[in-house]
C-alpha cells in the first residue's frame, strides 16, 4: 500500500478569466515573446483535456470565471499516488518540471504570481491536476471549488492523459 507525501501545502491560488497557470520558471524569463500561456490555452480547449501545457507551463481551464482564494493543494509523492478520481470532478495527468525548487501558480491576466510556500525538490514529475466543486460553481454557487496538484518523479516523457472529465465541459457553453 502507498504510504502518504512525502511533502503537502496546503494554499491559495487566484483564478482569473477562468484560468490558473503553473509553472517553476516563466516563459518570459527564457522569451519575453513568449506566447506559451496561449499555445497552453489552445492545446486545452482542442484537446478537450481543459488542461493545456506548453514549454514547461500548465493552463488550468476552470468552470469558475473568478476566485482569488480558491484552495489548493500541493502533494510530493515517491511513486505515482493512489488513485481517487471518484473524489474529484476533473483529473489531468501530464509532465512537469520544477526548477529552482518552486512552483508558481498565477491568474490569468497578469496577476501576480504567488510562490508555493514550501520547496519542492527540482526534478522531472508526471503531475495529476484535479480540480472539484464545478458543478456547484457552474451553477452560481461561489468559493467551493478546490484543487489539487499531486507530484512524483518520472522516468520518461508521457502523453498528457485525461483521467476523468467534468460533464459541464462538454454543454454548450464551453464548446
Amino acid at each position: 500500500m502507498m504510504g502518504e507525501p512525502s511533502l503537502t501545502v496546503a494554499m491559495e491560488v487566484e483564478i482569473d478569466h477562468g484560468q490558473v497557470y503553473i509553472y517553476s520558471e516563466s516563459p518570459y524569463e527564457k522569451d519575453p515573446e513568449s506566447d506559451a500561456v496561449l499555445r497552453a490555452l489552445d492545446d486545452a480547449w482542442k484537446s478537450r483535456r481543459f488542461v493545456g501545457v506548453a514549454d514547461g507551463l500548465i493552463d488550468l481551464v476552470t468552470p469558475v470565471q473568478w476566485n482569488f482564494h480558491a484552495p489548493m493543494r500541493i502533494e510530493v509523492w515517491s511513486a505515482q499516488p493512489p488513485s481517487d478520481e471518484d473524489n474529484w470532478d476533473h483529473v489531468v495527468d501530464v509532465d512537469f518540471d520544477v526548477s529552482n525548487n518552486q512552483v508558481i501558480f498565477q491568474g490569468s491576466g497578469g496577476l501576480m504570481p504567488v510562490r508555493c510556500g514550501e520547496p519542492v525538490p527540482s526534478g522531472a514529475y508526471r503531475a495529476r491536476v484535479a480540480g472539484r466543486g464545478y458543478t456547484e460553481v457552474s451553477s452560481g454557487a461561489e468559493g467551493l471549488d478546490s484543487y489539487r496538484l499531486q507530484l512524483w518523479p518520472r522516468e520518461a516523457r508521457s502523453a498528457p492523459a485525461l483521467r476523468r472529465a467534468w460533464p459541464g465541459f462538454q454543454a454548450k457553453a464551453w464548446t
